[in-house]
């Protein structure tokens, strides 16, 4: 599946909304270097910068490729920049002087902080940018949600492929690479872009049996044991057998725009520990379901999943075994942990547009995991379940 351009109409609305923002908070313009925000404001991810000053065309300077950003952009200009020194003489052809100036401190480095504050001198001030961005990115168009949609179905196609490659006697990792094989004859990007400091996350995982409750050391509900304590996640070796469940949790990507999923199979009897917890799980959603709408507090609609799972005597085993996580949703988009979240203390108001997946997930040391996941837009009034496969625990043959 071929990923086309980005529309000019879509990036010049983009940064039209980004020069508004600059103006309310009285910056002179943003520079933009991470990958992801160079490709959701000019459409190409190349080595270079992406100035949109607060008034004014922006300036996509180049160091490599010119002619593939050059193919691949609608911007009006794009402009080829064969040393970072001439960062800002280049920015000054154009009239540009920047005396405050927005970047994405959340993941620039320090090093690279102290080399751009060098670059335009002492009289420029370097200001964060990047929780406007990602609010900003938070709420997607209507080219962004078709995409999604694109993705979901794509996602769904694979997942009906799932019970077919189940097979006793295979490992938790043999499945995994079958479902990743499917993945990419799908069209999977292959990339799974998650922001911030020390966040790493594969195309997704297969978790199964106990080994499938090991505790997490990422911000995540579930994590496996890995196959090496560098890559502390995802599969381990575990042999599948009758009445070991296993989770199956990947994100879709065919576009650039991801969705969530997870899913419980089981050959066999599916274990009545984890199955009544999985009804569990599906209240929290249809409570997500019933409560998300525009205007509704991201953070209480976190505090009633937490009664829901209390009230089943569960809240031990929610969200992870001994350090749960402190949320049961996320946005996703281009990146995976976008917002909104749904969250403690996270005070966000959902609106139309925001796309966020729900992951109410238990866990039981020495038995396994129960839960699932899904992707869902916020409409004008309500949400729309956008990954629409069966929510149902599949038993499988034995044999």
């Amino acid at each position: 599946m071929e990923q086309g351009f980005v529309p000019a109409s879509e990036l010049n609305m983009r940064i039209e909304k980004l020069q508004r923002e600059l103006a309310r908070v009285e910056l002179d313009g943003a520079l933009i270097v991470g990958n992801t925000d160079l490709y959701y404001f000019s459409g190409t991810v190349p080595t270079g910068f992406l100035y949109v000053p607060c008034e004014g065309k922006p300036i996509l300077m180049v160091r490599k490729d010119f002619e593939r950003a050059r193919q691949e952009s609608a911007l009006e200009q794009v402009v080829p920049l064969d040393s970072m020194r001439k960062l800002a003489p280049t920015l000054q052809e154009y009239g540009y002087r920047p005396q405050r100036l927005g970047m994405e401190l959340d993941i620039l480095p320090v090093k690279d902080y102290h080399r751009y504050q060098s670059i335009f001198g002492s009289s420029s001030h370097i200001e964060d940018i990047s929780g406007s961005i990602k609010q900003q990115r938070a709420v997607k168009s209507d080219y962004e949600i078709r995409l999604t949609r694109e993705t979901a179905a794509i996602h769904r196609q694979v997942f009906e492929k799932i019970p077919g490659l189940i097979r006793e006697g295979m490992t938790d990792l043999e499945l995994s690479a079958r479902i990743e094989c499917e993945l990419r004859m799908a069209g999977h990007l292959g990339a799974t872009r998650f922001r911030g400091f020390n966040l790493e996350l594969f195309m997704g995982q297969v978790l199964a049996g106990e080994t499938a409750a090991a505790p997490s050391c990422y911000d995540t509900p579930l994590g496996g044991k890995g196959l090496s304590p560098l890559f502390p996640q995802g599969p381990s070796g575990t042999v599948i057998a009758p009445g070991r469940p296993i989770s199956v949790d990947f994100m879709g990507n065919y576009n650039g725009y991801m969705v969530d999923q997870t899913r419980m199979y089981c050959l066999g009897r599916f274990p009545s520990k984890l199955a009544e917890a999985f009804k569990v799980a599906l209240e929290v959603q249809q409570m997500v379901e019933e409560q998300a709408k525009p205007g509704a507090n991201a953070a209480l609609i976190y505090e009633q999943a937490l009664k829901i799972a209390a009230g089943a005597g569960l809240a031990g085993h929610f969200m992870g075994y001994g350090q749960p996580v402190s949320f049961i949703g996320h946005g996703v988009g281009l990146e995976v942990n976008e917002l909104p979240v749904l969250a403690k203390g996270i005070e966000i108001i959902l609106q139309p547009g925001h796309i966020f997946a729900v992951e109410p997930k238990f866990v039981f040391p020495g038995l396994g995991v129960a839960g699932l996941e899904n992707t869902y837009l916020v409409t004008e009034t309500g949400v729309e379940k956008l990954t629409t496969l069966p929510d149902q625990v599949l038993e499988l043959p034995i044999g």
